[in-house]
Formats: C-alpha cells, structure tokens, sequence
C-alpha cells in the first residue's frame, strides 16, 4: 500500500508540472506581443523616475500633472523622428525625382580628381572611365538582379516601422501605469528579490536599477545630444534629407558606431557639390562630434554606476548584437550583475 502511495504521489506531482508549464507557455503566448513595449517601458521608467519626480514636485506634488507632461514628453520623444523622416521626404522628394531623371539627360562625370588619390587614384579613375563609357549599361545589368531584394527589404522594413510605433504606444501606456504605481511595484520588487535571496537579492534589484540608468545616461542621452547637434548642422548646411540623415545619425550613436561614418558621407557631398564653405562647416562639426561621443558617454555612464565603462560597453554592443534594441539594456545589465556577484564571492573567500 505504501508503494501505491508514492507512486499515485509520483503522478501527482508530474501532472502538476505538466499543468504549471501549460500556464506559462498559454502565458507567454498571450502577453508575448506586449514584453517588448513592457521591459522599453521599465527601461524608459527607471531611466527618468527622478525627472518624473521633479515635474511633480514643480506641479504642486500631483502625480497625475505630472504624468500628463511625462506623457507628452514620451508621445514628443517617440513622435518626432518619425515626423522628421517625413517631413525630410516631402521638402526633397522632388530633389531625389529630378535628380533620378537628369541621369539619363546629362553625362556622367569624369571625376578627375580621383587621380589626385596616392597609390590607388589613378586605376579607380581608369574604372570610373571605363564605366561611364558604356553609359552604364554594365552596371544595371549586374544591380538589376537585386532591385526585388531591395524591394522585399523595403516592404520589411515599412512593415517594422508600423510594429515599432505599436510597441511605441504600448511603452507609453505601460511607463504611464508604472509611474502612476512605482513606489509599491519598487517595494514588491525588492520583497520577491529577498524572497529569492535574503543574501543578495535587494543588492542586486538595486545594481540592475543603477545599471539601466547608467545606460540611459551614457548612451541614450549621448546618442541624443550628438542627433540634435548633427541635425542643427544638417539644417544649416542645407542637406537632403536632414530628418533622416539625424535619425541615421542617432542609430548609429546608439549602436557605438559613432557619428564619423554619417557625417563624412556628409562631408563628401557637400564637396562634391561645391559647397565648400558647407563641407568645412561639417568637419568643425564631425570633429565636436566625435569628441563628445567619447568624453561624454564615459562621464555619463560612470556618474549613473560605479561599473568599469568597458564592462558598459560591452555590453551594450553585445546585446544589441544578441538581442536587437533591447539588448541596449540588457548586455549591460546582465555583465553588470555577473561582475558583482563574482566579486562580491571573491572578496567573501578572501
């Protein structure tokens, strides 16, 4: 009898298991569209919880006031690039259809100041000769094969475009909810965290909180600044497209790729075009920007964490490369925690 206990125990608790793990799977595929605007938006509210706070303090201590300005800011935030690659489409849209059709009205030029280029000028201009020779026949016959992959990958990425502004809205909601209840998630998040260990849990909450912040100083705050620098300079010189070239400007700040290769593509045109007096303007502006993107972002980064600003950086490209945007946050966060952890069990062994 005894035996037949254990094993209708057995059974029980295996079905149990079976049933906890049917929940979390029916779960996760319920709530799975919403994570990624939930985690933006924990991300977005621990980042400017202290703003937050001091928006209320400036409006009488109402907390609803104050969410109303943190909604216009993230609506204004999350708005305004897509605003800008519009509005950049619609002033010089007619500039890339003339352009597009004076191709085949004008010739191409020689571009003999390739020649001028040490080591490697003279045979470039040789091929740039022999292209325009054949009024570039040979090079559409090799593009043509990619022009439905380019279109495939437009289609794509208009199609992202749409899923971002969803998962945009949904962040908005989620960091609104957060801000309107975070003193009693923030207490409820510590109270699970030392339910899971006594020992390092609210350390660790606490570490996770200085990390994403650091994050949001170091990079975002930085990307941002170098955009609207970038984008004023954009605007002042007259370039095509200066809404979008500003948002390639900031996702490339983002992704620690660095302002260099957007403006010297600038740069470049803006030589190319005889505007001479616009191209220096540009350099003097490259030069600024490069020399922010490194001051600043390690400034920022260790004034939000006390953390190695390699440790940082690592994991910022890490986990964009492992995990798409939202690795932005979590690489760091992650390395930030492994690396206390090991050296708070080293220092306890010593």
């Amino acid at each position: 009898m005894p035996k037949e206990k254990n094993t209708n125990d057995l059974l029980k608790l295996i079905l149990n298991l079976l049933l906890i793990g049917l929940f979390i799977i029916i779960t996760y595929r319920i709530v799975e569209p919403f994570l990624f605007g939930f985690f933006w938006a924990v991300m977005v509210v621990i980042a400017t919880w202290p703003l937050m706070i001091k928006i209320q303090n400036k409006l009488f201590h109402k907390r609803w006031l104050s969410l109303l300005v943190m909604a216009l800011i993230l609506a204004f935030v999350c708005v305004i690039p897509f605003l800008l690659i519009i509005s950049s489409v619609a002033q010089n849209g007619h500039y890339l259809i003339e352009w597009a059709k004076s191709l085949s009205h004008h010739e191409l030029p020689t571009l003999d100041w390739l020649n001028s280029i040490p080591m490697f000028g003279e045979e470039l201009h040789q091929k740039w000769l022999e292209l325009i020779k054949t009024d570039g026949s040979d090079l559409m016959s090799n593009v043509q094969p990619y022009i439905g992959t380019m279109i495939k990958w437009l289609i794509e990425q208009v199609t992202n475009l749409g899923i971002f502004i969803f998962h945009a809205g949904v962040m908005i909601i989620f960091s609104l909810l957060l801000f309107l209840k975070g003193e009693s998630i923030t207490k409820y998040v510590y109270v699970f965290a030392n339910r899971l260990s006594k020992q390092y849990g609210e350390t660790t909450v606490t570490l996770a909180g200085q990390s994403i912040r650091a994050v949001a100083l170091g990079v975002v705050v930085t990307a941002i600044t170098l955009a609207l620098i970038g984008g004023l300079s954009f605007v002042l010189t007259n370039m095509p497209l200066a809404g979008l070239l500003t948002l390639v400007l900031f996702i490339c700040c983002v992704a620690q790729i660095g302002p260099v290769v957007v403006m010297l593509g600038c740069i470049i045109w803006q030589f190319w075009s005889g505007h001479t007096a616009s191209g220096i303007i540009l350099i003097v502006v490259a030069i600024i920007l490069t020399t922010l993107d490194s001051v600043m972002r390690a400034y920022l980064i260790k004034k939000g964490a006390d953390l190695p600003f390699l440790l940082i950086l690592f994991g910022v490209i890490g986990g964009l490369l492992g995990f798409g945007i939202m690795g932005l946050f979590i690489g760091p966060v992650v390395l930030a925690l492994t690396y206390k952890i090991i050296q708070t069990w080293v220092d306890e062994q010593s």
